[in-house]
């Protein structure tokens, strides 16, 4: 055995023995790290998907992908190449809601989540919620304990805009328009429906009116 010692021998020899007895679990350890990262994958990918429904195609389909704690921390799933953040969300969770941010948009969120006195947006931002949500409260932009309130599909327009001088509701609805968080300094347009609902006029369209009831009293 010439250039080898007896032990360095012995012990190239007991590890090579070895290698049958570790290829199993070696084999078995590989197998699990495959199915971990095809799952973090499919959970990945899935949480892309919901993101990118709850905003109009036109901004969603290059918008940037992240999901965002409860304190407004950004861990990015997929970059755009717009302005644009949408976010998963948690369905499980009140108030984590899937939406479409742009950055005025996405100050004044964070604003809500960091608690500050008053947002610091300095030119009206957009959140699209078109796939609905869950909240505490729509009077109180902090409240994190009231039963959950079910919404509608929406958009809101993120200014301190006056319900008196708008004369809009200050109540929840179902369809239409009100100001939430009236009186506070995070008082918005909360706009319930698809912006891109009804038909654009062109030259060859005609009007069709339509009818309704009211109350005659």
């Amino acid at each position: 055995m010439s250039g080898v010692s007896r032990r360095s021998f012995v012990a190239t020899a007991a590890v090579a023995g070895a290698l049958p007895t570790l290829a199993p679990a070696l084999s078995a350890a590989a197998q699990m790290a495959g199915a971990t990262a095809f799952r973090e994958d499919a959970i990945r990918k899935e949480r892309i998907r919901r993101a990118l429904l709850c905003g109009p195609a036109v901004i969603t389909k290059d918008a940037t992908v992240a999901d965002m704690d409860r304190d407004g921390k950004m861990t990015i799933l997929r970059q755009g190449t717009n302005e644009w953040v949408c976010v998963p969300g948690n369905q499980d969770i009140v108030g984590q809601t899937d939406m479409c941010l742009d950055p005025m948009g996405m100050t004044w969120m964070q604003d809500v989540l960091s608690r500050k006195p008053k947002p610091t947006n300095t030119s009206p931002g957009l959140i699209y919620m078109l796939n609905g949500a869950t909240q505490h409260s729509y009077t109180d932009p902090f409240d994190r304990t009231s039963p959950p309130i079910p919404i509608g599909p929406h958009w809101m327009i993120l200014w301190p805009f006056d319900a008196k001088t708008a004369g809009l509701s200050t109540v929840m609805r179902d369809a239409g328009t009100m100001v939430m968080f009236a009186g506070t300094p995070y008082a918005h347009l909360h706009i319930c429906g698809d912006p891109w609902e009804g038909q654009e006029y062109r030259s060859n369209k005609r009007a069709v009116w339509t009818m309704r009831y009211e109350d005659a009293s």
